[in-house]
């Protein structure tokens, strides 16, 4: 078994995977299924497991769909998608950063016929960071509208 991380205070750090672990461990019962939790991955900003996994999950897509004979352009395309994921996208703060990536999923939602989000810090890192308390107790209430 992999060492756990070391500590951090942001809720991408943390784990509901452990945190269930934990709690049931404590009370000596099994670990409930899924849909035993409070709220939904839809309504919260994801853990290190799920964030992992949608990564991953975007990779493997991704080289799934390369062409069998990739062009130097497609070549050269491929290895920058690969190193941007580790580097900050070139805006100069947090805040435009998300700013600009609500815009541009909105830009999608739209042309789905989805409801777009409201684009402030405040409603953004409630969704994607924070969460809130309905994230981190149990049996809370969804509020407000989820982008997806």
């Amino acid at each position: 078994m992999a060492p756990a991380p070391p500590p951090c205070e942001e809720k991408i750090c943390a784990s509901k995977n452990d945190k269930m672990r934990a709690m049931f461990a404590a009370v000596g019962q099994p670990k409930p299924a899924p849909a035993a939790t409070a709220a939904t991955s839809a309504e919260c900003p994801p853990d290190r497991e799920e964030l992992g996994r949608h990564t991953w999950t975007l990779l493997h897509t991704t080289a799934a769909y390369y062409p069998e004979t990739a062009s130097p352009s497609q070549q050269t395309l491929a290895e920058q998608f690969i190193r941007s994921l580790g580097e900050l996208y070139a805006l100069g703060s947090r805040e435009e950063f998300c700013l600009w990536m609500c815009e541009q999923h909105n830009a999608v939602n739209a042309k789905l016929g989805k409801p777009v989000f409201p684009c402030t810090l405040a409603r953004l890192d409630a969704r994607w960071r924070d969460g809130g308390a309905r994230c981190d107790e149990e049996g809370a209430e969804s509020s407000g509208p989820a982008i997806d």
